[in-house]
């Protein structure tokens, strides 16, 4: 990023009060970074850079609007339901290994989804600078945050899923950057109650406003 170079960030969350359930019960966060540039006078043309999608699951809430919460996030589509097996059981429970792995506010969860990068833009901080803005912004104190570098279902003889498998060890590289671990199931998590995780995104989101 360069001196003086505008940035800002744009948070969306849906919410369709008469849709399905699965449209208001599962947190679905699109989060862009935007980089401008006066176009004269005061006038900012804002440009697009950086885009992501995190997934915020509360079994508590869902299971007070009378769906369960394995269902809402399978309504959703196959990703969300890959993550949600993997830390929660059917009726929204923490599976056992993961409630005793973090000290979390009991039932939610965080899942970074993706980070979209521009390939001629990779490598200047932006993603990381998205990244650590939005899960300081969208998780509490002690939340965990989980990731999946890659893909989370492929058929590894497919040319497509080939290149997207490489593409993996880029993406685990980011993650070790922000501060996730390897967790469980080809996840990675962020556990927001240690000091470190913290520590790890303010010096990223402070270092791009420096």
């Amino acid at each position: 990023m360069a001196p003086g170079e505008l940035l800002k960030i744009v948070y969306h969350l849906e919410r369709v009060p008469s849709g399905e359930p699965d449209d208001n019960q599962l947190d679905v966060w699109a989060v862009a970074l935007r980089r401008g540039r006066r176009a004269g006078g005061e006038d900012i043309t804002w440009r697009e850079v950086v885009a992501a999608t995190l997934y915020g699951m509360d079994p508590d809430r869902n299971a007070l609007l009378g769906e369960r919460p394995f269902d809402v996030a399978d309504a959703y589509s196959a990703d969300t339901a890959y993550y949600y097996e993997h830390v929660f059981d059917v009726d929204g429970d923490l599976l056992r290994d993961v409630r005793e792995a973090f000290e979390w506010v009991e039932g939610r969860a965080l899942f970074l989804h993706d980070v979209q990068v521009p390939r001629p833009l990779r490598r200047r901080g932006y993603g990381s600078l998205l990244a650590a803005d939005a899960i300081l912004t969208l998780a509490s104190h002690g939340t965990a945050v989980f990731a999946h570098p890659g893909p989370t279902g492929l058929q590894s003889e497919d040319p497509e899923d080939v290149r997207r498998f490489r593409s993996e060890t880029e993406n685990t590289r980011f993650l070790a950057a922000l501060g996730f671990v390897p967790f469980r199931d080809r996840l990675w998590v962020l556990d927001l109650s240690t000091r470190d995780a913290l520590d790890t995104l303010a010096r990223i989101r402070l270092g791009a406003a420096a």
